[in-house]
């Protein structure tokens, strides 16, 4: 099986705002206020032309150059393609963020409209297959791990609390205060994992996967639309879109397949007629919990 090489996970730049931090010069006032402007709102760097930017520090183009000569760039392009690169990476400062500090209704409209949009295109892109052959290897695993690190990791929490109703032998990894190596090291082709990848992933994540492949463990992937599909791969991978309205990514499409994923599951027959659900319930009533 053909090895690929790591993804890569982390960016080998350092962000205009430590290039600012750096600075031990004193600025000619037009350079100044460029620098407290892109300090503050990073994200105008990528979404701004020089021009633009002057304008909006009330500087000049020839300063806006000067400035970012100064802190380290070859040129305005380099800086905008950084920020570019940051930004699809996922880092907030790096994303679009209205001014709510009057919350309205438009705002909460806008909002809403980003996750419904969210939802429509993720749905659009699920593959009814992909689902269904997740599904039957969910139901034939011996043993089920979920993985998530970062923001993926409450997702994960949320979908093994869910899977345990329905199935033996589902654990999140790794452990709270464990490395995962040690609770993979058993893992074999008769079992299965479920990597929860969501952007700005720490480096694990795609070594964990590596291995997956190379002992032929089989591996759902969910991950967000602007992780490139040679990266993360798996068995099955469902791609959820996870742009939010501000500066923060939202899980609702991600959160709706993982509903999707569970639902289906517990129609199965080799599931079902276990009334493992059902057993649940019982004991709920027996120890008075809920």
């Amino acid at each position: 099986m053909k090895k690929t090489g790591p993804a890569k996970n982390k960016k080998e730049f350092t962000l205009i705002d430590e290039r600012i931090g750096a600075l031990t010069e004193t600025l000619p006032d037009s350079e100044r206020k460029l620098a407290e402007l892109l300090s503050s709102r990073q994200v105008l760097l990528a979404t701004h032309s020089a021009t633009e930017l002057a304008a909006l520090a009330g500087s000049s183009k020839a300063a806006v150059t000067r400035f970012i000569q100064r802190v380290g760039y070859k040129s305005f392009a380099e800086a905008r393609r950084e920020a570019r690169e940051a930004q699809c990476w996922g880092a907030p400062a790096f994303q679009y963020a209205p001014d709510l500090s009057s919350v309205s209704e438009d705002a909460f409209a806008k909002h809403l409209q980003s996750d419904l949009d969210n939802l429509a295109r993720t749905f659009e892109r699920l593959n009814p297959k992909t689902v269904e052959r997740a599904i039957d290897a969910i139901v034939k695993a011996r043993r089920v791990a979920v993985i998530g690190y970062r923001n993926s990791h409450a997702l994960a929490q949320y979908l093994v609390r869910q899977l345990v109703l329905l199935k033996d032998a589902v654990t999140l990894l790794p452990q709270a205060g464990q490395t995962v190596g040690e609770d993979l090291a058993g893992f074999t082709a008769d079992d299965m994992i479920i990597v929860l990848a969501f952007r700005r992933r720490v480096p694990v994540v795609d070594q964990i996967v590596q291995h997956a492949r190379q002992i032929g463990l089989p591996a759902l992937i969910l991950t967000d639309a602007g992780t490139p599909a040679n990266e993360v791969p798996g068995d099955w991978r469902i791609v959820c879109e996870t742009r939010g309205s501000a500066q923060f990514d939202s899980y609702a499409a991600a959160m709706s397949v993982l509903n999707l994923l569970v639902s289906t599951l517990a129609l199965r027959p080799e599931i079902a007629n276990k009334h493992r659900l059902l057993q649940a319930e019982r004991l709920h009533s027996a120890f008075s919990e809920l």
